[in-house]
C-alpha cells in the first residue's frame, strides 16, 4: 500500500508542476554528472581570481578536526580523537572523519537542538504544546536521515495527538521557573521516550503547529520564510510598493492552514500538558469569538500558493501546499536549505540574511547555488550529502586567518569565518572538556535531562540569544564573561573532583609538561606551541601562597584576584543569572565530594586549566 506522503503529491494540481516552467533547467538537463567538491571550489576560485582574492592558507589538521566536531555534532572532539588524528598518516583521514561524525549518535543530538531552536524557539508557552515529545520526534528524523522534502512534508501536514499526557516529573529544587519553562524543562511521567509515544499514537510533529494554533498568519510568515526562505510577512499588514508579495498573497497563503482544528482529549483540570488531537477539517476554523475578527480574512481567501497555484478545489489543503512546496521544481525550496547548511558551516550564505530570497537580495554566486541545490534534488534529499560534499571542499578547509588579499566582507569564503559557540554548543563543549558528566549525574540523578536544560537556558539567557536572527558577529557582555569567569560550572569544572577533567589529568604518569598537553587536548583541541609549554610549566612551578575562601572550593590566585577587582560587576551578574532562569544548581554541589586538600601547585593547575576554558580559543569555531 502506498504511504500518505507519496499519494498526497497527487492532490496537488497539475497547475503547480507546471507553473514551474523555466524556472528550473528541465529533468533532462539536471541529469548531469555528480557535483563534486573540486568542482565547488574551481567555480569559486574563478570568482576569486576576478575579484584578484587571496585566499587564506589551509587549515591544520587539529583545527580541522575540532571544526567539524562543532559544525556537525555541536561539541568539542575528545582528547583521544584529536590524539588519534593528529597521529594518523593517511590522506583521506579528514573524509573518514566527517563519515564518522555525520553517523555517530552526536549528529541526531546536534540538529535536534538546532531544528528544535529554528522552528520552535527558546521559550515555549501553551499547555497544549509537548516539546519533549517534539524533540523525540525531530530526534527520530535525524537519527534514520529523513530526506528533507518528507521531513518538510511531515512537519506541515501533521495530524495527531500532541502528547502522551500525565503530570510532571518532580522538580530537583535547582531553579524557579515559571509554569511554561516547567514544561519544557521537565520530562512528563507518561511522556518519557519514544515507546510511550508509540503507545499512545502521539504525533511531536503537531506541537510545531499547535505553536502558531492562535495565530494562522504566523504559522504561515514561519512556513515561507524556514523552508522557502521568502519572506512573506511583510506584506501581513499592507502592500509594499519595492517589494513582489502583496497583501493579498499573505492571506491566500495564509488560508492553507485555516482548516486546522485542535480537538481536546483532555477535559476538565488537568496537571501537565494538556493532550489535543489536531485534525483536519473541510471548513475554515475559525475559533473563539476574540478569534473571528483576525481569523475571517484569512478564512475568507483562496488558498493559493506562492507563485498563485489555486487549492479551493484540493481535498487537503496543507497537504496540496506542502506537496507544491516540497516539489523538485519549486524554485525556492531547495535553494532554502542549501543556503541554510552552507551558511552554517561556511559562516555566511550565499543570500544574507539566509531566510531572505528575493530580487532586490540577489546571492552570491548564483550559479553554484543552483548546481548545488540541483545536486541536492538530485540525491534525494540528503542532508547528510550535502553536509558531506561541503565538508569536502578545499574552500571549507581554509584557515581563519586573514587572506593575503581579500574583500572586507569575506563575501566570497576567502578565509573561515570565526565563529562563537552557542549556548548549546558552549555547555556541552564545557561537560566534554571538564568531563563533568559524572557531577551532573549526581546532582541531578534520574533527571539528567531536564538539568541540562536548566542550565542551557541560563547560558542562552545570558548570551541574549534571539532564535529568530543568525549571530553573525561575537557581541560580548559582561553578564556572559561573569558567567564564564566567575560562574559556578566553571569554576568547579577546574576543581579535581574525582572522576573528572582535572582529577585524572593530576593523577596520570608523567611530568609538568604531559599534563599541560593533556589540558590543552582537552580544551583547545591541539597541542601547545614551545612557547606556551615553556609559559606554563614555569606557572605551575612558580612560588606562591594557598589562596583561602570560603566554602568547599578555593580559587587559584588568578580568580581570587579578578573576583576581588569585579566584586560590584559579579552581583550584576548574579542577579541576571537569577532573573534569566533561577538560582546556579552547581551551587548544591558543597560536601558531596571529597576534595583533595590545596596546595600551590593545585591551585596554579586550576588557574592554567580556567584561562584555558576563558580563553577566546575555546570559545569561537575557528
Amino acid at each position: 500500500m502506498k504511504s500518505r506522503y507519496a499519494l498526497a503529491a497527487l492532490l496537488a494540481p497539475a497547475v503547480a508542476l507546471a507553473a514551474f516552467s523555466g524556472l528550473l533547467p528541465t529533468q533532462a538537463q539536471t541529469k548531469t554528472t555528480t557535483l563534486t567538491p573540486a568542482t565547488i571550489d574551481h567555480l569559486i576560485r574563478v570568482e576569486w581570481n576576478k575579484e584578484h582574492i587571496v585566499p587564506a592558507p589551509p587549515v591544520d589538521d587539529a583545527r580541522f578536526l575540532r571544526r567539524i566536531y562543532l559544525d556537525i555534532t555541536g561539541t568539542i572532539p575528545p582528547p583521544e580523537a584529536v590524539t588519534a588524528f593528529l597521529a594518523d598518516k593517511s590522506p583521506d583521514k579528514r573524509a573518514r572523519a566527517v563519515d564518522a561524525l555525520l553517523e555517530s549518535p552526536r549528529y541526531a543530538d546536534h540538529w535536534t537542538n538546532y531544528w528544535y531552536n529554528v522552528l520552535m524557539g527558546r521559550q515555549v508557552r501553551g499547555q497544549v504544546i509537548d516539546p519533549s515529545a517534539f524533540r523525540r520526534w525531530l530526534h527520530a528524523q535525524f537519527e534514520k536521515n529523513t530526506p528533507w522534502n518528507k521531513f518538510v512534508y511531515d512537519l506541515i501536514t501533521a495530524t495527531g495527538q500532541n502528547s502522551a499526557g500525565g503530570t510532571y516529573a518532580k522538580a530537583y529544587g535547582l531553579m524557579r521557573a515559571d509554569k511554561a519553562d516547567k514544561m519544557e524543562a521537565m520530562t512528563t511521567e507518561g511522556a518519557t521516550a519514544n515507546s510511550s509515544d508509540q503507545a499512545a499514537n502521539v504525533n511531536g510533529a503537531v506541537n510545531w503547529l499547535l505553536k502558531f494554533a492562535q495565530a494562522p498568519a504566523d504559522l504561515s510568515g514561519q512556513t515561507s520564510k524556514i523552508f522557502l526562505g521568502v519572506q512573506i510577512q511583510c506584506a501581513q499588514c499592507h502592500d509594499h510598493k519595492t517589494e513582489k508579495w502583496k497583501q493579498e498573497d499573505f492571506r491566500r497563503f495564509t488560508a492553507c492552514f485555516m482548516q486546522v482544528r485542535p480537538v481536546p482529549v483532555d477535559v476538565g483540570k488537568v496537571r501537565g500538558i494538556r493532550r489535543v488531537e489536531l485534525q483536519d477539517v473541510n471548513r475554515p476554523f475559525l475559533g473563539g469569538k476574540r478569534l473571528r475578527m483576525t481569523r475571517n480574512e484569512y478564512a475568507n481567501a483562496a488558498p493559493a500558493a506562492l507563485d498563485g497555484t489555486d487549492f479551493s478545489n484540493s481535498p487537503n489543503r496543507r497537504q496540496a501546499l506542502a506537496a507544491w512546496m516540497t516539489a523538485p521544481q519549486n524554485p525556492w525550496f531547495a535553494k532554502a536549505i542549501v543556503n541554510r547548511i552552507w551558511a552554517h558551516f561556511l559562516g555566511r550564505g550565499f543570500v544574507e540574511p539566509i531566510d531572505d530570497f528575493r530580487e532586490s537580495n540577489p546571492p552570491i554566486l548564483p550559479g553554484l547555488l543552483q548546481r548545488l541545490s540541483e545536486d541536492f534534488v538530485a540525491h534525494n534529499y540528503d542532508l547528510k550529502h550535502l553536509i558531506r560534499t561541503v565538508c569536502a571542499t578545499q574552500v571549507y578547509q581554509l584557515s581563519s586567518a586573514p587572506a593575503r588579499k581579500a574583500d572586507s566582507g569575506n563575501l566570497y569564503w576567502a578565509r573561515y569565518r570565526l565563529k562563537p559557540m552557542g549556548p548549546e554548543e558552549l555547555v556541552d563543549s564545557l561537560v566534554q572538556a571538564t568531563n563533568l558528566q559524572p557531577v551532573l549525574e549526581k546532582v541531578a540523578g534520574s533527571n539528567l535531562e531536564g538539568l541540562k536544560t536548566l542550565i542551557n537556558r541560563q547560558f542562552s539567557f545570558l548570551f541574549d540569544v534571539d532564535e529568530e536572527f543568525e549571530q553573525k558577529e561575537f557581541e560580548g557582555t559582561i553578564p556572559q564573561a561573569l558567567l564564564l569567569l566567575n560562574g559556578n560550572m566553571v569554576n568547579r569544572g577546574v576543581t579535581p573532583i574525582p572522576g573528572t577533567a582535572l582529577a585524572e589529568v593530576l593523577a596520570m604518569p608523567g611530568g609538568d609538561a604531559q599534563k599541560i598537553e593533556a589540558l590543552y587536548l582537552r580544551t583547545l583541541s591541539r597541542k601547545p606551541t614551545a612557547k606556551e609549554l615553556t609559559h606554563w610549566v614555569a606557572f605551575v612551578n612558580a612560588p606562591r601562597e594557598v589562596v583561602e575562601s570560603p566554602g568547599t572550593q578555593q580559587p587559584g590566585p588568578l580568580r581570587a584576584r579578578l573576583r576581588q577587582r569585579m566584586g560590584m560587576l559579579a552581583q550584576m551578574g548574579k542577579k541576571g543569572m537569577r532573573r534569566g532562569g533561577g538560582p546556579d544548581p552547581f551551587a548544591r554541589l558543597d560536601n558531596r565530594f571529597q576534595l583533595a586538600a590545596q596546595t600551590p601547585k593545585l591551585q596554579a593547575y586550576e588557574d592554567l586549566f580556567w584561562a584555558l576554558l576563558n580563553s577566546s580559543e575555546f570559545l569561537f569555531n575557528h
